[in-house]
């Protein structure tokens, strides 16, 4: 209760300070020819929108990977695109209830096995994000480097050991999970899973690369997968619709670190974060006509991931496998 209370306290200041910036730095006349950037230099636009697919097409074969399953790729990436458009249109991060349905529905797997395979995929998520953020912080020199980098590193190590310990050791759920965990990530098939999270990480910051260019800003590229993986990781705090006001403070702030001047760099997130609403929106819709839901069933869903209803079905690990 207290770590969500903190959570819940953290988002309401980054969207207070969202729209201090807003309040401060927001022109719709400017935001309009900001966004219509997009649109002059169409060579950007289609970078984006490739490299932006192109990095969910990699997080779909990692979880397809991870799986281990002989399910096409498409239902692992329109499961991702539906969980991508959920996320932008309600104020709490349910998509991942729709993810873990839709690959229930289609990949012929328990509610246990799907949301097992969604939370690993989170995680690594989490952690190839931390760690780009912890070599990021060191290599670019800011304030407090260490600091951070030690606080990353032991949750990290946490997270690698509290699995050893015996009273966690004994909790049924914990231990099965833990067990395919293994089995799958530490291997090769792991270090491919891996590499896979990472570049499309790398892709993803693409995105507010080319909007970058456009706008004349001149951090490098390297710099700018930096300020992506920071404000990824930030969307934890999500408790708006796409993360609004999250996304702008922690990419306006991460930008600025970068020795971007403030407003540009609130004009940059807003432009990115406009981008990957228009693409959430139209991915969403593709996936809705190429394997197609119905809204009850995705509240369903939505709801058995929020209240932790339990799967009647059989377990993760099976006694013949």
């Amino acid at each position: 209760m207290l770590k969500k209370q903190l959570i819940r306290f953290i988002a309401i200041l980054m969207v207070m300070c969202s729209l201090y910036l807003t309040w401060r730095w927001f022109s719709s006349e400017e935001w309009l020819q900001d966004v219509g950037l997009l649109f002059r230099q169409p060579k950007w636009f289609v970078f984006m929108s490739g490299v932006y697919a192109l990095s969910f097409l990699l997080k779909a074969a990692a979880w397809r990977l991870y799986a281990g399953t002989g399910v096409r790729i498409s239902v692992y990436f329109h499961a991702i695109s539906y969980s991508l458009f959920i996320n932008h249109v309600l104020p709490i991060k349910a998509g991942d209830g729709v993810r873990a349905g839709l690959f229930m529905k289609h990949g012929k797997a328990s509610w246990d096995e799907a949301l097992h395979s969604v939370a690993v995929m989170r995680l690594i998520d989490m952690l190839v994000l931390a760690a780009i953020g912890g070599v990021g912080i060191i290599r670019l020199g800011l304030p407090s480097s260490w600091m951070w980098v030690t606080v990353l590193a032991g949750g990290a190590v946490l997270l690698a050991t509290a699995h050893f310990l015996p009273l966690i050791r004994k909790i049924p759920f914990v231990a099965k999970h833990a067990a395919y965990f293994h089995l799958q990530i530490l291997s090769l098939k792991g270090t491919a899973i891996m590499a896979l999270i990472t570049l499309s990480w790398i892709l993803e910051a693409g995105v507010i690369y080319a909007v970058a260019r456009m706008m004349g800003l001149q951090p490098g590229a390297i710099s700018l997968v930096w300020a992506n993986s920071m404000t990824i990781a930030g969307q934890i705090f999500h408790i708006t619709p796409g993360g609004i006001g999250t996304y702008e403070s922690t990419m306006s702030g991460s930008l600025a670190l970068l020795g971007v001047d403030g407003k540009d760099a609130y004009r940059a997130a807003l432009v990115s974060h406009t981008f990957k609403f228009l693409f959430a929106f139209t991915l969403g819709a593709y996936s809705l006509v190429r394997m197609p839901l119905q809204w009850q069933e995705m509240k369903n869903w939505i709801k058995r991931l929020t209240l932790n209803i339990p799967t009647s079905r059989h377990s993760l690990l099976r006694k013949d496998d």
